[in-house]
């Protein structure tokens, strides 16, 4: 009995050893975390092997305010790696009292002694880059950066807010710092959507078969939409076409650029240039397979006559060329339209330099076309095509009713 109490305390002791130099070798601490100078001295003078004291020591003379002192910081952090010469932020914090001296040789080589300690981490590799960097040695400083890029992707979006911050050249970041796997690839275009880069993506875009990225269509949909958003609906265009062949959908060969105009499908790639059908409170959007005007069915908008709707639901981006003549056809059909704002076709430019309407169908109308000619003005990329309903500010402005819209076109003149 007596054997097996003496065995258990000398395990107790023996673990709280352990854990003692443990505490020593990794810089941690017992004491009371008062970052006091004098408790910090009387707490190296009680454990003069433990690093930590040490190192908040230089901690202490490194940042506060009232104490700054690069050499007596210096002093105590050399003392704290004397006593663990492992511990990668006593190293860092070095670099940075050596760069602060102007002393760059020894900032640089205390940042490899930093990184040889932990070549895998993030930390290490984030403040190593900046440090490189303010101190204009790019070259080196992008080293690290391409390293966290390729081993730590969480971390890109910072790192790219940094480099915009001393690179204008969108072609180096993707020639020499981005990753060449489709993953990467991925990052950085969602990093360039994110801070609406236009340019750098477009650029992206045509070098993303040299990083062997496939975009599949949710990811093609979203370049498109980031385009289209940016104005540069003439390349969205473009890139929608060719998504089109390569999924073997048909493309409009008689010059219609109005995306499935009789709204036969359902959607052809649920973004882009399809029509897109939002709700509204007071109107029910659906398409109907019983009526139509030509093919098999029409999109149907009811009206409950509840409310006075502002309606813009039904719409579609188009590309457009500038000092263009074209002309915009729909067939509409209304039953028991009320108000005097009835529905209508519409075109605007993308950037608001100019609108066009038909005129507007109200009561009970068997299946008429409306029309729209319009010559668009300089410099123009793009329309946005809608079925259009105007509020109105009258005693009798709740519209109830039924219209069907088919056969939509968008042609030149």
């Amino acid at each position: 009995m007596k054997r097996l109490i003496f065995f258990i305390l000398v395990l107790i002791l023996s673990l709280v050893a352990g854990f003692q130099i443990l505490c020593m070798w990794r810089g941690a601490s017992l004491y009371q975390r008062d970052l006091s100078k004098e408790n910090l001295l009387k707490a190296s003078r009680i454990n003069p092997s433990n690093p930590d004291p040490f190192y908040r020591l230089g901690l202490f003379y490194q940042w506060n305010i009232r104490e700054i002192d690069l050499k007596e910081s210096l002093h105590y952090l050399s003392k704290a790696i004397e006593r663990n010469p492992l511990g990668q932020e006593y190293w860092l914090n070095v670099a940075k009292i050596f760069q602060g001296m102007g002393e760059i040789k020894a900032s640089e080589r205390a940042l490899d002694n930093a990184i040889l300690l932990y070549p895998a981490g993030y930390h290490g590799r984030w403040v190593t880059g900046n440090l490189l960097l303010q101190a204009g040695a790019f070259e080196k400083a992008i080293l690290h950066f391409s390293y966290i890029l390729a081993h730590y992707p969480g971390q890109s979006p910072i790192v790219y807010d940094v480099l915009k911050k001393v690179v204008t050249d969108s072609n180096f970041i993707l020639e020499r710092l981005v990753p060449k796997d489709p993953a990467s690839f991925r990052q950085y275009l969602s990093y360039l959507y994110e801070t609406g880069d236009k340019e750098s993506a477009q650029k992206a875009w045509q070098k993303k078969e040299a990083y062997a990225y496939h975009p599949d269509r949710n990811e093609t949909l979203r370049h498109i939409e980031f385009l289209i958003y940016h104005g540069e609906l003439n390349e969205a265009f473009f890139i929608w076409k060719g998504r089109l062949q390569e999924e073997g959908l048909p493309i409009p060969s008689d010059g219609n650029l109005i995306t499935n105009g009789g709204f036969e499908k359902e959607k052809f790639l649920g973004g882009g240039f399809d029509w897109k059908i939002g709700t509204v409170s007071g109107a029910e959007i659906s398409t109907d397979p019983s009526i139509s005007f030509e093919g098999k069915r029409s999109i149907k908008v009811v009206f409950n006559g509840k409310e006075n709707v502002d309606f813009v639901h039904i719409y579609q981006f188009v590309p457009l060329k500038p000092n263009t003549e074209y002309v915009l056809k729909a067939n509409m059909k209304t039953q028991g339209i009320t108000t005097k704002s009835g529905l209508r076709i519409e075109i605007s430019g993308v950037s608001g330099h100019f609108r066009k309407e038909s005129d507007s169908l109200m009561g009970d109308n068997e299946w008429k076309e409306l029309m729209v000619a319009f010559r668009t003005p300089a410099q123009t990329q793009g329309g946005l095509v809608r079925v259009r309903r105007n509020s109105i500010d009258k005693f009798d402005r709740f519209i109830s009713g039924t219209v069907w819209i088919d056969n939509i076109r968008l042609t030149e003149k």
